[in-house]
């Protein structure tokens, strides 16, 4: 106030009591405060005031620690090093410092605490001390620690993992592909001297040799999947959705079930996605669409898709021998199968790959469908 003109006395106490009665809301508030240490030093470092949260988490009462020397909160190695007086000097000079490390309670139990340290002037620029706030953040860092321990555990996961499918890859090929020749051979080189029982059970030694390989082959796919980054670029899902179908065909003249298919692409808006995983996405399911489907007289299978709201929204529909929705949580499991395999072939993988690169991409994948009358796979792609 300009004290050229000075407020009428009545005013002037008035105005004075309304500073003194914030300061004292201040004060109640300070020290209310349970979640932080807030307390004042001198020029020098010792305690000048204690709020209820510095008690509660340095364990000091106040008339136990008001005039001692700040520096009795660090470890005796940083006092030693002079760590609390260089913070002092920091915050002199600059105004603050905030740090973390360890701290000690009263009972002599250690805490990660951050710690800020302001240095406190007056008016006139002179130093009336440092305000300090501590925080104790021990739990954090136990769950940091929980978090770095689960992240290195699941690196060592994955190494055994990559370890374990190169071992599949090498040393279960090897003899699968052994039992299949050697099966192969008896049957082309003895099929005369075999009775009719003896040549099916080596066929069908055979087929499980060789459906053993595929397996094994979708597990290293989904499995390598896990490692891989999406590399988006924008795709024509029209063109992709018509370069599948017509690699499903087998171009026989209208004689196999896919032939028979009555296959509608709609236009398909495009879509920021990885080209190359995405169209495994569309083949399985366009796959499953024509395997499905393949019992009936009248084959249909439509690709569709639509924008909604932030997401592309896609589908693969068919009219085939559908799957009763109180199983669909079953859909997307590795080797979950609604269908025996005599009814239909298949690993058990595809859809599992489907979810996976759908998820990695940032979109959503589910199923729709009823017994015998056809199912629908939708999947999501955002926007951007």
């Amino acid at each position: 106030m300009d004290p050229l003109f000075p407020l009428p006395p009545e005013k002037s106490s008035a105005s004075s009591l309304a500073v003194l009665d914030s300061e004292e809301r201040f004060r109640l508030l300070v020290e209310s405060v349970r979640d932080y240490a807030i307390f004042l030093l001198d020029p020098d470092g010792r305690v000048t005031t204690w709020n209820a949260g510095a008690e509660r988490i340095k364990g000091y009462h106040p008339e136990e620690i008001i005039g001692q020397h700040f520096s009795r909160f660090y470890p005796p190695e940083d006092v030693a090093q002079g760590k609390p007086d260089w913070e002092l000097e920091v915050a002199l000079q600059e105004g603050r410092i905030e740090d973390e490390g360890w701290r000690v309670r009263k009972d002599g139990t250690r805490f990660w605490a951050n710690v800020i340290i302001t240095a406190v002037r007056d008016a006139g620029g002179e130093l009336k001390g440092f305000a300090k706030v501590t925080r104790d953040l021990t739990e954090r860092r136990r769950a940091e620690a929980i978090l770095r321990q689960q992240k290195e555990e699941l690196v060592r996961t994955n190494a055994d993992l990559e370890t374990f499918s190169y071992s599949v890859s090498h040393d279960l090929r090897s003899p699968l592909r052994a039992i299949d020749g050697f099966a192969q051979a008896l049957l082309e080189d003895h099929a005369p001297t075999l009775d009719s029982e003896a040549q099916r059970l080596l066929a069908s030694i055979r087929d499980n040799a060789q459906r053993m390989g595929q397996l094994i082959d979708a597990l290293l796919s989904f499995s390598r999947l896990g490692r891989k980054d999406p590399v988006k670029t924008l795709i024509d899902m029209t063109a992709l959705a018509e370069s599948v179908v017509a690699e499903l065909r087998p171009g026989r003249g209208g004689k196999s079930a896919n032939d028979r298919a009555a296959v509608h692409v709609r236009s398909l808006p495009g879509a920021p996605g990885d080209g190359t995983l995405v169209r495994q996405v569309l083949a399985n399911l366009v796959s499953n669409a024509f395997k499905f489907s393949s019992s009936r007289s009248d084959p249909r299978i439509e690709i569709g898709g639509r924008e909604e709201g932030a997401e592309i929204l896609y589908w693969v529909k068919d009219n085939g021998t559908g799957f009763d929705m109180q199983y669909a949580d079953r859909l997307f499991r590795v080797f979950s199968r609604l269908h025996r395999v005599e009814e239909f072939e298949g690993t058990g993988v595809g859809l599992a790959l489907v979810q996976r690169i759908v998820q990695r991409h940032g979109g959503r994948v589910w199923g729709e469908g009823r017994p015998n009358e056809g199912a629908t796979f939708f999947f999501t792609l955002p926007k951007t």
